[in-house]
């Protein structure tokens, strides 16, 4: 039987580990070390419960971003799990994740207390989701500037999560978005939003400055970033970024608008002396005192 093999070799179920994931992103550091300790007194190989745990993250990335790319040795079941799971938190925090437990697993190797430091990497882990990210912080900045109010931290619920996206999708049907698509004049559009974020969050000009508008289809205004700048357009991409700026495009267009991002080839990237002219003061000295370029 399959839990006879697994109990000789000390490997843990795949139930399990979704069992153990689960706790780790609902924030239930009691329980999620528990079972931890239940596992560690049953035998089972820690490390091979790291790595165990780091693929099943991976998984669960995949999942978030194309579900439809997900191995095909994927269970029913498991994928269930996951379709539960991924709305608990963002794609960044599982990148987090991935690379935190990554790093306890090289400290592992050749540590005498295994546990230990899985369990400082399980609590770290739990801390990392709580804490609030750089984007959220921006988005407040420019909202106590702005005199809005500050927005509450996101709850990682999943009920919440879903009703979230659920609500987002309401009231939005493409059918509104089909008869003027050709008359819609994305470039227009695109620089007097520009324009607005260079005084209402100066934090990411330089950024958007990279992005291109490449059409408008239906409710999807697409906007193409060079191949080298796929950093720019994940971080442009992050719920914060891309909610502000869906926000704006409906002020300045009078219509509702769904983001979308892509690599596109032989879109002209800002020119080095653009992007020093556009750095800060201080960087700008810099560049000027040491004879240097921004390069990407």
């Amino acid at each position: 039987k399959e839990a006879d093999v697994l109990h000789v070799f000390g490997f843990t179920s795949q139930q399990m580990v979704a069992d153990f994931v689960g706790r780790i992103l609902r924030g239930e550091t009691a329980d999620a070390l528990a079972l931890l300790h239940e596992q560690c007194e049953a035998g089972k190989d820690m490390m091979k419960l790291m790595s165990d745990t780091i693929a099943y993250l991976r998984d669960l990335l995949v999942f978030k971003v194309k579900p439809d790319a997900l191995s095909d040795e994927a269970s029913a079941e498991t994928r269930a799990t996951f379709a539960e799971q991924a709305p608990l938190l963002e794609t960044d925090r599982v990148l987090e994740l991935i690379d935190q437990f990554a790093a306890a697993e090289g400290r592992m190797k050749w540590a005498p207390n295994k546990k230990l430091h899985f369990e400082v990497a399980v609590i770290r882990a739990i801390q990392t989701l709580d804490q609030t990210t750089l984007d959220q912080v921006i988005e407040n900045l420019n909202a106590l500037r702005d005199g809005n109010p500050v927005a509450p931290p996101a709850k990682r619920s999943g009920k919440d999560a879903v009703a979230a996206v659920a609500d987002r999708g309401t009231g939005a049907s493409d059918a509104g978005y089909k008869a003027n698509d050709s008359a819609a004049d994305v470039n227009e559009i695109w620089s007097k939003v520009v324009a607005q974020i260079k005084t209402r969050r100066p934090f990411i000009k330089s950024w958007i400055e990279e992005a291109h508008p490449i059409g408008a289809s239906g409710r999807n205004f697409e906007l193409g970033f060079p191949n080298d700048q796929r950093m720019v357009m994940e971080h442009l991409s992050s719920r914060a970024n891309r909610e502000f700026l869906e926000a704006l495009l409906k002020e300045i267009s009078g219509r509702e608008w769904a983001l979308k991002f892509s690599l596109k080839e032989n879109l002209p990237a800002k020119t080095p002396a653009a992007k020093s002219k556009n750095a800060p003061a201080i960087v700008r000295e810099a560049l000027e005192m040491f004879k240097g370029e921004i390069k990407t």
